[in-house]
């Protein structure tokens, strides 16, 4: 970073990779003025308490979590590497996040920006333009995941909570009605395709390998079509920063089953009041929020309920709502947005 800045020295120096070390050179040796777009705290609370609760996930491994001695060093580890992102990122003169999630975790270790009211939300951008036109009605009976396949994408709590679904409810199991669970993803290497053939694996031992596909390192056009066919979006990532795969799906026109944590739960599948049938104003659902298996298998059961009439308009409702609610991530609301606080917060003078 300071080599880039000797070549060239900038008035502002705009970080979006996460590099908030760089702010030392940039503020303090090249002077500039720092701004920064956050998509994701490098150390968080929720990390910090993972560790203390010595709970094995993706980026806590077994191994320290069975040792207390491995866990006291790794806590220490975290919080000093806290202390230190904490005052390195108060030196941003100006700081955007992408989610009140991220936010409020931003807040919490970048206290000097936060005291000086220079943290803002801004939503990164998403196309749902070009996903708003596809039809909202003859959706085929699949379940839709997009997203690389990653630990922390949590693909086998969908596929056990599909199989869940399917085993609780015969009228979606079978039949040319029947439902489907379709994956789309890539895999970045043979470590991620050693983690599908694991997925098939497992649909195939809990009884649900015909009704899973998995459809590999396809153009968005594929994917896009798979958009235009599914009826329910499914996202199982625990503390999604933000989730553009959900407002996607969303703008699609899937009823979105997400976790319920991070982006997901505290801005995108949240209530919206629109205008009802007679000009009142009425707060509808925009699609539904799960964390465990039995949750999200009945999530998925009610969003492919479709018998009656009244189900039938319910449906129809959740669709429009979240399609509605997508509107609010757009790339022209983005821009809007990041202009008027890059404006507002007078870094340019």
């Amino acid at each position: 970073a300071l080599a880039a800045l000797n070549k060239f020295t900038p008035d502002i120096y705009v970080d979006t990779t996460g590099a908030a070390f760089t702010f030392v050179a940039a503020k303090i040796l090249a002077g500039c003025k720092v701004a920064a777009y956050v998509h994701y705290p490098t150390i968080s609370t929720d990390m910090l308490n993972m560790v203390w609760e010595q709970r094995p996930s993706y980026n806590n491994n077994s191994k320290i979590t069975q040792s207390r001695a491995k866990t006291a060093v790794k806590l220490v580890y975290y919080s000093l590497f806290a202390v230190a992102y904490g005052s390195i990122g108060s030196l941003a003169d100006l700081v955007m996040v992408n989610s009140t999630w991220t936010c409020n975790h931003i807040k919490y270790l970048w206290r000097l920006a936060a005291w000086r009211g220079k943290i803002h939300i801004v939503y990164p951008p998403c196309d749902t333009r070009s996903l708003e036109v596809l039809p909202l009605d003859d959706r085929e009976r699949v379940v839709l995941s997009i997203g690389q396949f990653r630990p922390e994408k949590d693909h086998t709590l969908q596929i056990r909570s599909f199989a869940r679904m399917l085993a609780e409810h015969v009228e979606v199991r079978s039949g040319a009605r029947g439902a489907k669970l379709v994956l789309v993803g890539s895999c970045r290497d043979t470590e991620d395709e050693g983690r599908v053939a694991r997925l098939r694996d497992l649909a195939k031992m809990l009884g649900v390998g015909r009704q899973t596909e998995f459809v590999l390192n396809q153009p968005f056009p594929v994917l896009k079509s798979w958009f235009g066919r599914a009826s329910v979006g499914i996202h199982t990532m625990w503390n999604e920063h933000f989730g553009i795969g959900v407002v996607e799906m969303m703008a699609a026109g899937l009823i979105t089953v997400a976790h319920e944590s991070g982006g997901p739960k505290s801005d995108i599948i949240v209530p919206l009041d629109m205008e009802g049938e007679n000009g009142e104003l009425v707060r509808r659902e925009t699609g539904y929020l799960a964390s465990t298996v039995d949750e999200y298998a009945s999530a998925m059961y009610e969003a492919l309920k479709s018998g009656t009439s009244e189900e039938k308009r319910r449906i129809l409702r959740i669709r429009q709502s979240g399609r509605e609610q997508a509107k609010k991530f757009s790339d022209e609301v983005f821009a809007d947005s990041f202009k008027g606080v890059i404006v507002d917060s007078n870094i340019l003078r």
